[in-house]
């Protein structure tokens, strides 16, 4: 028999909502990944929830595009340092793209570095024929770390450049060499904290990145910090949704926000008629489907 909760759905209609777009290799597919001790991509769907109203395009390639052009063993992924530079070029200017304007935030993110040795241990467990050849070095990812600084200088695209913020906490001044991470210099235990296998990342790493993503938006649109943001659907707290599910006398009646206390612990975000939800009502309607609702 259906309780009296199960007989009021929630519908909120809500239009020009944001997100983000994480647009990479793997090192973007592993940022979901729960077995690490540091998710990227649940931070950023945390930090932004019931709150995105602005859009991003975060780019970040470079792991597999950074390989020895010719190394051996498996698929030959390498992209030259002037043929990726001209790819990304093509992403941040491609006219469906500029098309947004300015409704979409465009962040480009160096290569990161690698460490030569956690890359080589990888390479030779799993292609045992390898020998000593590498097939990353950190010279030639720094190259392409540069190639993407050069083109954020030249489009005016932001740049998140997470290969000097690992470098520096490494104790590297960027001028001098070897490169942390090379075969010629000595061990660095900072930088393979923040890499699992030498190029994608540990959960450290995912937690660095996702801090400098942080200061980047402050800095170029602060408005876009989550704590800047107005609430797009009611929190916990909001009264009158709660006393709807609650009360049996409500069979399904329609509510508009701020008919009662404020949601968001009476900060009066998303009210109805409020600057923020320019003048857009959200309603309460339907019914429920067993425990299912729906967001139109």
């Amino acid at each position: 028999m259906a309780s009296s909760r199960q007989q009021v759905q929630h519908t909120y209609t809500l239009s020009d909502h944001g997100c983000f777009v994480l647009y990479g290799d793997s090192i973007i597919q592993q940022s979901f990944s729960p077995y690490t001790t540091f998710s990227f991509g649940a931070a950023l769907a945390d930090i932004y929830a019931r709150k995105a109203r602005v859009k991003f395009l975060l780019i970040m390639f470079g792991a597999d595009d950074a390989r020895s052009l010719g190394s051996p063993s498996g698929l030959d992924q390498s992209v030259g340092v002037e043929d990726f530079q001209r790819n990304l070029r093509y992403m941040v200017c491609d006219p469906s793209v500029k098309a947004h304007g300015e409704n979409v935030h465009i962040i480009l993110v160096t290569t990161p570095p690698v460490d030569e040795r956690k890359c080589m241990e990888n390479d030779q467990a799993e292609y045992p024929n390898l020998g000593q050849t590498p097939r990353r070095t950190a010279a030639n990812t720094a190259f392409h770390a540069q190639a993407v600084r050069d083109l954020g200088e030249e489009t005016g695209v932001p740049v998140l450049d997470i290969h000097r913020a690992m470098l520096a906490l490494t104790g590297h001044d960027h001028l001098s060499v070897p490169l942390p991470g090379s075969m010629e210099a000595a061990t660095n235990a900072t930088l393979q904290s923040f890499l699992v296998d030498g190029f994608n990342f540990s959960g450290e790493g995912y937690r660095l990145l996702f801090t400098e993503l942080m200061v980047l938006i402050e800095r170029e649109w602060p408005e876009a910090m989550p704590n800047n943001l107005p609430l797009r659907l009611p929190a916990w707290d909001f009264h009158s949704a709660r006393k709807t599910e609650v009360d049996e006398r409500s069979k399904g009646e329609t509510l508009e926000w701020g008919e009662e206390e404020n949601g968001a612990g009476g900060s009066g975000r998303g009210m109805v008629g409020s600057e923020n939800m320019q003048g857009k009502k959200a309603l309460v309607v339907g019914k429920f489907e067993g425990f299912v609702s729906e967001v139109r």
